[in-house]
């Protein structure tokens, strides 16, 4: 039945007041309940001005945060356990500086910010290996799966059904069967396309299998936080940490974007307790089992294998500080000679955009790689638009041929830090991330091997180069960084 036209008219300024109401709820909610930072209220009072009814839509999905303290219950360290840490660390502190004089004060103000507000520990005596291609760092993982006794704890953001996931699950399930402890941690959103089927003979054989965050009607929220952590630890004595998914093209198969280029770590030593914490608390946290901590899981006495000193570092949505990104401005700001930084992703807050201009302007040798090739074309628009920026500080960029997935800072070829936090606003403020922060000078020197063995790889992009973009792409970079808050 048709309606009449003054019905017509009525509808619509009902529909047109009822947007109009719905902005201002969420106005109020992102300027006073939420109490978002004044870039990001700019941003999506600017989306709802443009999609008035999907920009509510998008904001359910990805914007709220009032309810993640109360959705992230997951096991926190007391004030009176933390100073306890902390009285406990005076042995490590004072063996760093007695390993590094000329270099202690750089070394012990990071050190003593991760332990006093990211409540991690320096672990003394540890041995690490840089895989830089996948190939090696499945051989290798493979290899001390194999030799399991105890158990097996791995948590991944990306888990594909391909040829590698196929393998890990066979060499997985053949342990569980050998009676050896399965654990298992998928992210939901970054696994949305692996079926649970793929696991099914590795819980067959008694191993257990849990999604971090699954994306359901019921929890549809859940899409804006991903546990974007790679965590493997074998026996509690070997440990993994570092950029590589489980994935075919993390062994360089991806035709269009190889070749593709990362950085992991195998860690030996007592800094591996660490990183089966960081898993036993996100383990309880998906499963709801009350896990008993003690000597199997977290040993108390773990021997040296080599001479690195290592804090892990984790932060997420559950944690009132970004613990990743302050150790990263701690780092910055505490470089005299050079910085070096590998990032897939390069989409800095304000405070990070500074720090990184500040170091420039002091004369100090700041490095950028980025990909060449991009796997999501709308964020290496805001890649580009902010290596523009810090071009214009004097700041180098170098686009690696092929995809750079590597997500490394070094500082002066004393200090770095390898992990999962790429160096944008997502890995920051909403992705559950975890990286390791090395005080050795060793490690960091190889670091920097690599990264000058990369760079013949790469292209230097100028900033005459960024300067003769045409006015479409100047237009569409420009467009793409006003969302860059909501990535």
């Amino acid at each position: 039945m048709l309606i009449p036209e003054e019905g017509g008219v009525a509808v619509s300024n009902v529909a047109l007041t009822a947007i109009l109401i719905a902005n201002m709820i969420f106005a109020v909610i992102v300027v006073f309940i939420e109490r978002k930072r004044p870039v990001d209220a700019l941003a999506w009072l600017l989306l709802f001005s443009f999609l008035p009814v999907l920009g509510f839509v998008i904001y359910l999905f990805f914007g709220p945060r009032f309810w993640t303290k109360r959705k992230f219950r997951l096991k926190k360290v007391d004030d009176q356990r933390l100073q306890q840490l902390i009285d406990s660390q005076h042995q490590e502190l004072a063996w760093m500086q007695a390993r590094a004089p000329d270099e202690a004060a750089d070394y012990l103000a990071l050190a003593r910010m991760n332990l006093v507000q990211a409540a991690a520990p320096i672990a003394l005596g540890n041995q690490m290996t840089f895989f830089t291609h996948g190939d090696e760092k499945f051989a290798q993982l493979l290899a001390d799966i194999e030799k399991a006794e105890k158990f097996i704890h791995i948590e991944y953001f990306i888990f594909r059904d391909d040829a590698i996931g196929r393998r890990l699950v066979a060499a997985l399930t053949n342990r569980a069967a050998a009676g050896v402890e399965v654990r298992l941690i998928i992210d939901d959103w970054g696994c949305k396309l692996t079926s649970d089927a793929l696991f099914n003979p590795l819980r067959q054989a008694g191993g257990k299998v849990y999604r971090f965050l699954p994306v359901t009607l019921s929890f549809a929220f859940n899409v804006n936080y991903r546990n974007h952590r790679k965590i493997v630890v074998i026996d509690g004595h070997i440990g993994y940490v570092g950029g590589m998914n489980v994935g075919d093209e993390y062994l360089g198969m991806d035709s269009q974007r190889s070749p593709w280029r990362d950085t992991h770590l195998r860690i030996v030593g007592p800094a591996v307790s660490s990183l089966e914490t960081r898993f036993l608390l996100d383990y309880v946290f998906v499963s709801g089992e009350d896990v008993e901590l003690g000597e199997r899981y977290l040993p108390s006495e773990v021997p040296w294998s080599g001479q690195s000193p290592i804090q892990i570092v984790s932060s997420g949505p559950d944690s009132k500080e970004q613990h990743v990104k302050q150790g990263f401005l701690k780092m910055i700001n505490s470089a005299h000679e050079t910085i070096y930084i590998q990032t897939p992703y390069l989409v800095p807050d304000d405070s990070l955009l500074e720090a990184l201009k500040i170091a420039a302007f002091s004369g100090v040798d700041v490095r950028i790689m980025i990909p060449g090739k991009p796997d999501k074309r709308f964020v290496y628009n805001v890649t580009k638009y902010y290596a523009g920026e810090l071009l214009q500080a004097g700041i180098r960029i170098f686009l690696y041929d092929g995809f750079l997935h590597s997500k490394t800072i070094s500082v002066d070829g004393r200090f770095l830090s390898v992990g999962t936090a790429n160096m944008d606003v997502r890995s920051f403020m909403l992705n559950f991330e975890v990286n390791a922060f090395i005080f050795d000078a060793d490690a960091a020197s190889e670091h920097d091997h690599i990264f000058q063995r990369d760079l013949a790889n790469c292209r230097e992009f100028t900033l005459e180069e960024y300067r003769k973009r045409g006015l479409w792409r100047k237009f569409i970079e420009g467009v793409c960084r006003l969302f860059a808050p909501l990535l």
